[in-house]
């Protein structure tokens, strides 16, 4: 006969302090930086994906009330912290709109930082400023990400 047992993995928490944006407002062609600092608070090491989504609630056509802009893995012992940013170009919240041409639209852009689009831990708000911008050719796809350990 043969026997399994279920082991359940030890877990930790993880405290995320105020997502911090470098500046409240972009042109429609700008990068903006966001960031924010994870904290293990358990008790033993874990590892946390630091997930940034956004939403555009004012588009001109309707949106994905949630839409992952990037991700991090991060390693901490407990007690330890990191700082998480990442890049964000405008490029990032094009869409294809009533024109059916891909742009980045003027107004407000919702950032979120979580564990998961529905764990949100932290949020902020970002301003697109200038007219409407038709992306063509090369496009920002990427949102780079960084990890930047600090102290206990």
């Amino acid at each position: 006969m043969i026997r399994s047992s279920l082991v359940s993995e030890p877990t930790t928490t993880f405290f995320y302090s105020d997502l911090q944006i470098s500046t409240p407002r972009i042109p429609a062609d700008g990068t903006v930086t966001a960031s924010v600092a994870v904290t293990n608070t358990g008790g033993q090491a874990g590892a946390e994906v630091i997930q940034l989504y956004y939403r555009d609630p004012i588009a001109s056509v309707t949106r994905p009330v949630r839409q992952l802009l990037g991700f991090a893995r991060v390693s901490l012992e407990p007690g330890q912290a990191a700082a998480v940013s990442f890049d964000i170009h405008a490029d990032r919240f094009a869409f294809v709109g009533v024109s059916l041409d891909r742009v980045v639209e003027p107004g407000t852009i919702e950032l979120y930082v979580g564990s998961s689009s529905t764990d949100v831990r932290s949020a902020a708000t970002l301003e697109l400023q200038g007219p409407a911008r038709t992306v063509r050719g090369k496009r920002q796809l990427v949102t780079s990400a960084r990890v930047q350990p600090q102290g206990k």
